[in-house]
């Protein structure tokens, strides 16, 4: 594996078992163990990622939600109260340069 500009190298410690293990099954591959460690690391970064960013709903779940979206309940008093407090103390003039209030 040629590195590149702006790559970092990865360090992990493990024990000789460990690393046989790990040895055993990069060569199995035809790969080095640096590239099957990257490999293996790669591969659960990605399923991690993915569970955790995924949102699974049974089909009443989602039929319940898409029913909400086209039909919301109307806004209650005590969130419409909430709005104004919220507008009045001005959050979005102190954020970003370009927002400020007209």
């Amino acid at each position: 594996m040629k590195t590149q500009k702006g790559d970092i190298q990865l360090v992990a410690w493990a024990s000789k078992d460990l690393y046989q293990l790990i040895q055993t099954a990069a060569e199995s591959t035809g790969c080095s163990v640096s590239q099957f460690f990257v490999d293996a690391a790669v591969s659960k970064a990605r399923a991690v990622t993915e569970q955790a960013t995924q949102i699974t709903l049974s089909m009443n779940c989602a039929e319940q939600m898409l029913t909400a979206i086209d039909n919301p309940p109307p806004v209650s008093d005590s969130l419409q109260k909430a709005a104004v407090r919220h507008r009045e103390k001005n959050y979005y003039e102190s954020s970003s340069a370009g927002n400020h209030k007209e």
